[in-house]
């Protein structure tokens, strides 16, 4: 036990980005972490348990008051294994550590425990705080008794690792079948079919109920007809048991629910002392086949220094999984989730009178539409964190940069257009998508673009100026770059923050202070135009300094 508690000790501390110890900069980040807290994972959980409160009172009528909670914590089960798969796949068997630890006399099975825990309660943090907040919904809208509360606070705690054993069951046998295999993007790809499956099996659980709106499948919860629900009360069949433990009050459910999930844990240890070694030297022999004849001369082209530096960064981007889908592919959310919205909602009499009321310029549709864009613009180029770890990609080489025949200058401007190419293109799209459908006043369409143009200039230069203070390096492997990235949290907390003090003066000075629609615009459009010219001269120039700062 020493051996596996001592090993995730190691794991854990050295996954975590190290906070500046520069006081200045410590002080920052502190202040930073504060505004993530208040301004990110507070507000998720108060929408969460909200939305539990909302779902039980209107289940309680209908004589099924635990139905939207298990179905809040089916659904967050699935996810969490489509998404913990690839995080699995990679702890277990693709981290540089494994060629250190495989020589140490620690035996397999406690190599497999530390990392699986590790991986657990990295992966469950954020898990842990939305189910507190929707047990306390729950609770507030149904009784509690002692052993209710009970579950919930154990379930708080189980409720994330069956989908976690699944997938290290899964990335288990897979490794240990398939030896033969020397191409890993086939592990990539299981996370992607998983989540394709969770989603048409979804829509095919509402189209059941006829058209897909809230209601039905409410409606579907409480009468237990939900097909999807039902499909995944087989694959995480303990949460029935928990949720029998908390509707009752009743101990026994709870005993047999904690045994069960101690069993499953133990037997996923049983059969990786078994397959996980095997695994691990199947892994060793990735990637030894030649992969291409000789280079010569005719394969060699010149190129600009700016063109092949931006190239560069694209492949770096794209040859990992990690980085292609969390900072490129995720981009494609925002066009095709509005294309879907609209195809969804198209017939709905709500949804035809607003498109009608943005395209006769009616103040508050248009006021709405227009706050969307701005903040939709924001979160957009945070989310990706194309910027925010514009230098962590560098990884343990950072400090090729100060050597490379580029000025600084020009490394900024090479990071902000491999942003530029990955972030905005989507969301003007998704712009063009909206602005189309409805026909609007086509005066507000280069308005749109040049707004949210602006805004992703503002997002950029602040996730390039976090990244370049305080770069996360000593990173293991592209996904602890990601996970592990503080300055990837703390972007996307200052620009919800900017988006709402831009957004909410003038909507306020609109709604209480008479402001028209024309005023409106020009106050919010003059706030971030002067924004954007105060961050254009005070970041640049920073984040130059920033990079002398880190030889």
């Amino acid at each position: 036990m020493n051996n596996i508690f001592s090993l995730y000790s190691v794991l854990a501390k050295n996954s975590e980005m190290k906070v500046p110890k520069n006081e200045e900069k410590g002080t920052l980040y502190l202040s930073l972490g504060i505004i993530a807290l208040s301004c990110i994972m507070i507000p998720c959980c108060l929408i969460v348990g909200y939305v539990s409160y909302i779902i039980t009172k209107a289940l309680i009528a209908a004589g099924a008051p635990t139905g939207g909670l298990l179905a809040q914590i089916q659904i967050m089960s699935a996810f969490s294994m489509i998404f913990g798969i690839l995080v699995i796949f990679n702890v277990l068997f693709f981290s540089s550590d494994r060629e250190h630890l495989m020589p140490l006399p620690i035996k397999t099975s406690h190599i497999l425990t530390a990392k699986f825990l590790y991986s657990y309660v990295a992966e469950s943090i954020m898990e842990f705080m939305i189910l507190v907040s929707m047990f306390i919904g729950f609770f507030i809208a149904y009784k509690a008794s002692i052993v209710s509360i009970l579950s919930s606070i154990v379930g708080v705690v189980f409720i994330p690792l069956l989908p976690m054993v699944y997938c290290a069951l899964i990335s288990l046998v897979i490794m240990s079948t398939l030896k033969g295999i020397k191409n890993p993007k086939l592990f990539n790809h299981i996370s992607t079919l998983l989540l394709i499956a969770f989603v048409v099996l979804f829509i095919f659980s509402l189209k059941e109920t006829g058209n897909i709106t809230i209601d039905n499948y409410i409606n579907s919860l409480s009468d237990g007809s939900n097909s999807f629900s039902k499909m995944l009360n087989v694959v995480f069949f303990t949460v029935p048991l928990l949720l029998k433990a908390i509707e009752g009050g009743n101990i026994l459910y709870l005993l047999l629910y904690i045994a069960i999930n101690i069993a499953v844990f133990f037997l996923m240890i049983f059969i990786g002392s078994f397959t996980y070694e095997a695994g691990l030297f199947a892994v060793g022999s990735m990637g030894s086949r030649k992969k291409g004849g000789a280079v010569v001369a005719k394969d060699i082209k010149q190129t600009g220094i700016l063109k092949a530096y931006i190239r560069k960064d694209f492949r770096v981007i794209l040859r990992t999984r990690a980085f292609a889908s969390n900072c490129l592919y995720i981009n494609l959310i925002w066009p095709l989730g509005l294309f879907a919205l609209i195809m969804a909602n198209k017939d709905k009499v709500g949804f035809i009178k607003f498109s009608s009321y943005f395209r006769d310029n009616v103040p508050g549709a248009t006021i709405l539409v227009t706050i969307g864009i701005v903040a939709l613009s924001f979160i957009a180029t945070a989310m990706n964190s194309l910027a925010s770890t514009a230098f962590t990609r560098e990884g343990a080489h950072l400090d090729i940069i100060h050597y490379l025949p580029i000025s600084y200058k020009d490394q900024i401007l090479a990071k902000g257009m491999v942003s530029f190419i990955g972030s905005y293109p989507f969301i003007a799209l998704t712009i063009l998508i909206w602005c189309i459908y409805t026909a609007c006043n086509p005066l507000f369409i280069p308005l749109y673009l040049v707004l949210s143009l602006a805004c992703f200039y503002i997002t950029c230069l602040l996730g390039l100026y976090m990244d370049s203070l305080h770069p996360y390096t000593e990173w293991d492997d592209e996904y602890s770059a990601l996970r592990g990235n503080l300055n990837n949290f703390f972007n996307m907390a200052i620009v919800m923050v900017i988006s709402v003090i831009i957004c909410g003066i003038p909507f306020l000075l609109y709604n209480f202070a008479g402001l028209s629609l024309t005023a409106f615009i020009i106050v919010l459009v003059s706030s971030i135009c002067i924004l954007t010219i105060l961050c254009h001269t005070l970041l640049s120039k920073a984040i130059i300094r920033n990079i002398h700062a880190l030889r």
